[in-house]
């Protein structure tokens, strides 16, 4: 035992990494293999697959992502990463899919779409990008990828795919063990059931997914030349020793003939790129969620959350105060402030932050988000409750919701709305048994109401469909 953890300590931290990653997915998506086996569709039929069932399938195994720790749940750095989607998604003249965009707690350089156009990219490339421009072609390719449905298309000729096929993609990914001419990397990149070969992406099929991708951008507004200046980035370091943490040339390799390609495209669509480019407060503040250490140097914004992360919250006061100030409709700058006031006890100043920015922004679901915490920790229990049915209405997908109303119904000690609200929040996670344990204890409950028991009961019947 000894000696194969020294093995395992010898190897490179970023392998070292993406090995506790793989194991943690594997062990939760194993733990709901039972009733995972029958929510998968079969893609291995005669017929065109259905949007319904990609959507499914994708969902399976975002949810599993979830489940296992590795999705970055930060509510503004998420509805960030969605926001820049959606605006990409705006030129569409017909949308078949309700895309989901999620940010990877992975260092390593690397973008995904699974089926249903759930489109995960890492950290290390968020990192790696220098503008939003940059970072919105990357997810504009991969958006082509799923309207274009290269992956699908390759994966019905490969033959069927089960729980057991994602597995294997999965760890394939996380493992960067794909070959180099494997398309979009986590359900693309796997070994088809039947035949054990690798589902590949034709050189055609990338090609096509740039000038998508470019429209996209044109569409949005956005400057297409962050195609090209990413294609860059990528391109000078195809032949360092880095390689070896870059996940996206394996799967996305950039030749001469495909920078050339997207140089001509979009010099008849340049696209104006005028818009308001927080992305460099936005990189600070993924970073602050990240580590467990920053240093004090960068910009004033930057220096402040390094003041926070030393809770030296009164320097981080001094300088977030200012900014706060000068651009209170800065909604990074308003965060950080907000959030430093609440260490420093200020919890009032706090919460007229949080209202205020309210104003400018109504139903903002981040700032929503926020003041329901801040009210529920002042006991303001109702006020909090209020806010967030109105979040579960308009955003029935977001598991961080759930974990509010449950936090406020255990504050209310009402036990049987906290059981379903932890319920709806585990089957988010991708953890049904636990769902249906907990749907259980509300039927089995004397203090549940026929209102609530016929929820659970309804909510229950179909988790086992």
């Amino acid at each position: 035992m000894f000696r194969k953890r020294h093995q395992f300590n010898q190897l490179r931290p970023w392998v070292r990494a993406r090995l506790r990653l793989v194991f943690a997915l594997l062990l939760a998506m194993v733990g709901g293999y039972a009733l995972a086996t029958s929510e998968l569709p079969s893609l291995g039929e005669n017929s065109a697959i259905n949007i319904d069932r990609e959507t499914r399938l994708g969902a399976s195994v975002y949810e599993r992502l979830l489940a296992a720790g590795v999705v970055e749940t930060n509510p503004i750095l998420d509805r960030y990463i969605n926001d820049l989607g959606h605006r990409l998604l705006s030129g569409l003249d017909i949308r078949l899919r309700e895309y989901r965009f999620f940010i990877m707690r992975d260092d390593s350089i690397n973008a995904f779409a699974l089926p249903g156009g759930y489109i995960g990219v890492n950290r290390g490339l968020i990192d790696l990008a220098q503008s939003q421009h940059q970072l919105a072609s990357v997810m504009a390719h991969e958006i082509a990828h799923v309207r274009l449905m290269h992956g699908l298309d390759q994966m019905q000729k490969g033959g069927e795919v089960n729980t057991a096929t994602l597995l294997t993609m999965l760890a394939g990914l996380l493992l960067g063990s794909v070959d180099s001419q494997v398309g979009s990397a986590v359900l693309f990149g796997g070994v088809a059931i039947g035949q054990q070969a690798m589902v590949n992406f034709t050189r055609e099929n990338e090609y096509e997914a740039d000038r998508v991708g470019i429209d996209l951008l044109y569409e949005a507004n956005f400057d297409t030349n962050g195609m090209v200046e990413f294609f860059t980035i990528m391109s000078s370091l195809s032949g360092t020793s880095e390689l070896g943490n870059i996940e996206y040339l394996r799967t996305h390799p950039v030749g001469e003939n495909r920078v050339a390609e997207a140089i001509a495209r979009v010099k008849n669509k340049p696209g104006s790129g005028d818009q308001v480019d927080d992305y460099a407060l936005f990189k600070d503040y993924l970073q602050f969620v990240s580590l467990n250490y920053l240093a004090d140097q960068g910009s004033t914004y930057m220096r402040a959350l390094a003041a926070i992360k030393a809770r030296d919250y009164q320097r981080a006061d001094s300088m977030l105060e200012p900014l706060y100030q000068d651009n209170d409709e800065n909604i990074w700058y308003s965060i950080a402030y907000a959030e430093n006031l609440e260490h420093l006890r200020r919890e009032e100043d706090a919460e007229r932050v949080y209202r205020d920015l309210l104003d400018i922004f109504p139903g903002d679901y981040v700032l929503s988000m926020s003041l329901l915490r801040l009210l529920n920790s002042e006991g303001q229990h109702q006020q909090a409750l209020d806010i967030a049915r109105r979040l579960e209405f308009e955003y029935p997908r977001e598991q961080q919701v759930y974990f509010a109303l449950s936090e406020i119904y255990r504050s209310l000690q009402n036990q049987p709305l906290q059981w379903m609200a932890e319920a709806e929040f585990h089957r988010l996670n991708g953890n049904p048994r636990q769902s249906i344990r907990l749907y259980d204890k509300v039927l089995a409950s004397p203090n549940s109401d026929p209102t609530t028991v016929s929820k659970a009961r309804e909510k229950r019947f179909q988790l086992l469909q």
